[in-house]
């Protein structure tokens, strides 16, 4: 674009050069059309450097909102209560954008891994709307999830050790943004556990190995 802003710019300088040099020599040439005729040159030369870069502009603009939409969106997992409560475990998607961000969100949890359903919310059916500059805060309780299994807090503590605790409540999320200009982004998944004798979800931050 820079290229051909600049070629159309000296190619018009020069035609505008050659018809006033012709002109200036000419007998019936007058002193105002020829003015008249450097002005419109000049000014269409002024003209085609203002929309390039209105449109270096727009483009910069652009990729600003590219790289602030989905790009900046965040998640965190906050676990409130005490060890052997409900394990009430806070999930938020944060969206520091000037941009409106929409998310889905899929845990697929495990346990034992057997796979279970959390609700539409939690298992990439439902989509959330992260408004700019906003924080969304869900969240859903441990002891729910173990219920489809039979299970409960109390009998998972009873039975964790240091052979099966990332086995027992796993959960791989799998996060997929998308804004308003149409700009989509999934992550990577990211395998969690949820450690009964910490009582704390523990990430793998690596691509390697779990974290311990």
């Amino acid at each position: 674009m820079k290229i051909l802003a600049i070629s159309f710019a000296a190619c018009t300088l020069i035609v505008a050069a050659l018809v006033t040099w012709n002109a200036w020599g000419a007998k019936d040439a007058t002193a105002l059309a020829l003015g008249t005729f450097v002005i419109v040159a000049l000014t269409l030369i002024v003209l085609v450097w203002y929309a390039y870069d209105t449109n270096s502009i727009a483009r910069i603009t652009r990729e600003r909102w590219l790289r602030e939409g989905v790009l900046s969106t965040t998640y965190a997992l906050q676990l409130t209560g005490q060890k052997g409560e409900v394990g009430r475990t806070l999930f938020q998607l944060h969206n520091p954008s000037s941009l409106v961000v929409r998310a889905r969100v899929a845990c697929n949890f495990r346990i034992y891994g057997e796979s279970i359903k959390a609700g539409p919310v939690y298992d990439g059916e439902d989509v959330w709307l992260l408004f700019p500059q906003q924080m969304s805060q869900g969240w859903f309780e441990i002891e729910s999830l173990l219920q489809a299994k039979g299970k409960t807090v109390a009998t998972m503590i009873a039975e964790c050790t240091p052979n099966n605790k990332k086995t027992q409540l796993t959960m791989t999320l799998d996060l997929e943004f998308w804004d308003e200009l149409g700009i989509r982004r999934k992550l990577p998944s990211r395998p969690h556990y949820f450690d009964f004798d910490r009582w704390a979800w523990i990430p793998r931050l690596t691509e390697g190995h779990q974290a311990s």
